[in-house]
């Protein structure tokens, strides 16, 4: 339908101008109404990939490494630096066997982090009587970069009389979030709110009766992942232990948004229902194997570890949106208004692959009882990429109207069709190296200085090819005065690829604090000044081998056939650096020389959410 018709509707005469005012101002509502949701459902990916749909995990085929309160606190590149061994088993399984004695620590997070709002949002809207309301169809699902709530920790002698030295250890975390699918929801969603935006007051005398549903809705979205690490070390000779690591990564995620309305207006002869149900689920499956060696010589001390990651990620996501329209009724000559609307989609998407690693530390004696510490790492992932994707589209309407110039009345009879299926292969491989450096000062008793330096790189190349058939047509069956009977059917046949390539540097400044207090009181302080620097590249190329159209009308059949051609979207690349300057402060209790307790505090002191809370129990 061609919005330039409403002028025409407009251009009355005087004369009949108040006799219909209110008719035409119901039709253009209608028209408006009907135009909406045709020009606004669903977005397609049309010249876009579908793998920009992925919603990947940055633990993903990463190694897991279970940091303590006091280390998490500062920065995760410290660990293998900053000196604390129950962190530095994770990086180096034999440190395992350093450790005396049997142990038992729980880190307990304050609060899950909130996602961050997009600063732009498109909401369709659609006009009921006088009040206007916007279900979010187009918000970005909400997407958490979530911590652990609680992670545990055991360490014990496997058996002390029987097999002296050899050590064990368990660790546990676990990730769980329930919140909204979309980000935000309409205030008026949730609250006791009337189209109106007044606040509705209770009613005791509320009946009993067979409710008729109007509206109902569902929007939520769960995560919850589970790791868990099993540890083994042992020492062969006095200056040498040997460890082995194996880990396993279970996460789930499912979410669903469902919006129905059913609104009647006796009044203006309407009727309008709608349903849209959106639902994601996630899969994530991964396992660690790691082994380290670790020497140690006097003062001196040097490992070497290495290890592999396997897993997959999948993810699935389904749309179903339909709805009917209709104004007065057909037995009426002026007006009379029906259409309908029907979407579906299914998508899948498949991440599969491995990632290498292997890596150095050690500790080295200086001048004044100071400590050279390092930390060298390099991972490669390979990751095979697979996704497939099926829309269907539908829709009618049909109208009759008198077309006030020639007070002759017309019906219109429209539909449309469109599918879009494809499916895709590709390849990403990421490289990534962290070298970390610091010097460690004993200050007092009890107390150390550190001041250090990270730096992590990483790079990243992905090359995807999707396969894409699509076939739309539109048929308008009747004359209007401003359209003829037309029908017009498309195929495209097309292949996209996208090329990406991206690099992350990072370097971190830190000096850090821990200072004796007295009576078993120890404050954790740092300074970390960072740089971070990101440059993204990518093209989206689309070979075209079929774009025919034909176009059918009373006169004839015009087809359009042009030959194959290749077009080029390059987005505008990336370019971005940051340097930032963070505090951190922290404070350790030991009422007896077997249970310590760590506070962690956030970014934002006053805010105690944001404290962290751990203890550790020497057994």
């Amino acid at each position: 339908m061609n919005m330039s018709v409403f002028p025409k509707f407009l251009a009355t005469s005087e004369s009949n101008c108040e006799t219909h005012m209110k008719s035409r101002i119901r039709f253009l509502a209608l028209a408006a109404l009907i135009l909406c949701p045709l020009a606004l459902r669903a977005q397609y990916w049309s010249d876009y990939v579908l793998e920009k749909g992925f919603e990947s995990r940055d633990y993903f085929l990463r190694p897991h490494r279970v940091l303590t309160l006091n280390l998490k606190n500062l920065d995760a590149g410290l660990l293998g630096i900053l000196p604390e061994p129950l962190s530095e088993m994770s990086l180096q399984p034999a440190m395992l066997a350093t450790i005396n004695g049997s142990r038992f620590y729980v880190d307990l997070k304050g609060s899950a982090e909130k996602p961050k709002a997009p600063k732009y949002r498109v909401y369709p809207l659609y006009y009921y009587d006088n009040a206007y309301f916007a279900p979010p169809y187009y918000a970005r699902p909400a997407e958490r970069k979530l911590e652990p709530l609680v992670s545990a920790l055991y360490v014990g002698d496997v058996a002390a009389k029987l097999l002296p030295g050899v050590k064990f250890a368990l660790a546990y975390e676990l990730i769980h979030h329930q919140g909204t699918f979309y980000e935000y929801v309409p205030y008026w969603y949730y609250g006791a709110y009337d189209a109106f935006g007044v606040r509705a007051e209770a009613d005791r005398g509320f009946p009993e009766l067979e409710p008729n549903l109007k509206q109902d809705g569902l929007d939520e979205k769960t995560e919850t992942a589970h790791l868990f690490d099993a540890y083994l070390a042992f020492k062969p000779a006095k200056f040498l232990a040997l460890g082995a690591k194996v880990s396993r990564v279970q996460t789930d995620i499912s979410g669903d948004y469902v919006r129905f309305n059913d609104y009647d207006d006796d009044n203006y002869h309407y009727v309008s229902r709608y349903l849209n149900a959106k639902s994601v689920n996630a899969e994530l499956e991964q396992n660690e194997v790691s082994a380290g060696a670790l020497f140690t010589f006097a003062r001196r001390q040097l490992g070497v570890f290495a290890g592999r990651v396997s897993g997959e990620h999948l993810q699935s996501a389904n749309d179903v949106d339909s709805s009917f329209y209709s104004y007065e009724d057909d037995v009426r000559n002026d007006y009379f208004s029906r259409s309908r609307y029907s979407h579906f989609s299914a998508s899948d998407w498949k991440h599969e692959g491995k990632t290498n690693y292997f890596g150095a530390h050690g500790e080295l004696p200086m001048q004044n009882d100071m400590a050279f510490r390092f930390r060298v790492e390099h991972q490669n992932s390979e990751v095979d990429l697979f996704n497939g994707d099926a829309v269907q589209d539908t829709s009618f309407s049909f109208y009759r109207f008198r077309y006030y110039p020639d007070s002759l009345i017309y019906e219109a009879d429209y539909g449309s069709r469109f599918s879009d299926d494809r499916h895709g292969e590709g390849a990403e491989s990421v490289s990534r190296t962290d070298v970390a450096i610091g010097v460690v000062l004993p200050v007092r008793e009890n107390s150390e200085f550190m001041i250090g330096l990270i730096g992590e790189f990483e790079e990243s190349e992905l090359l995807m090819d999707e396969d894409a058939e699509i076939y739309r047509s539109s048929h308008q069956r009747t004359p209007t005065p401003w359209q003829t009977p037309e029908s017009r059917i498309g195929i495209e046949d097309k292949t996209l690829r996208l090329d990406r390539t991206s690099t992350t540097t990072r370097f971190v400044l830190p000096v850090t604090l821990s200072y004796y207090l007295g009576r078993g009181f120890t404050t954790h302080v740092a300074a970390l000044k960072q740089f971070l620097h990101i440059e993204t590249e990518e093209v989206i190329d689309i070979w075209y081998r079929t774009d025919s159209l034909i176009v059918i009308t009373p006169s004839g059949t015009r087809p359009e056939n042009p030959p194959q051609r290749l077009d080029r979207y390059r987005a505008t690349p990336v370019r971005r650096s940051e340097t930032s300057l963070h505090f951190r402060l922290g404070l350790s209790f030991e009422p007896s020389k077997r249970v310590r307790l760590d506070v962690g505090m956030g970014a934002s002191p006053t805010d105690l959410e944001t404290w962290q809370f751990a203890f550790l129990v020497s057994l």
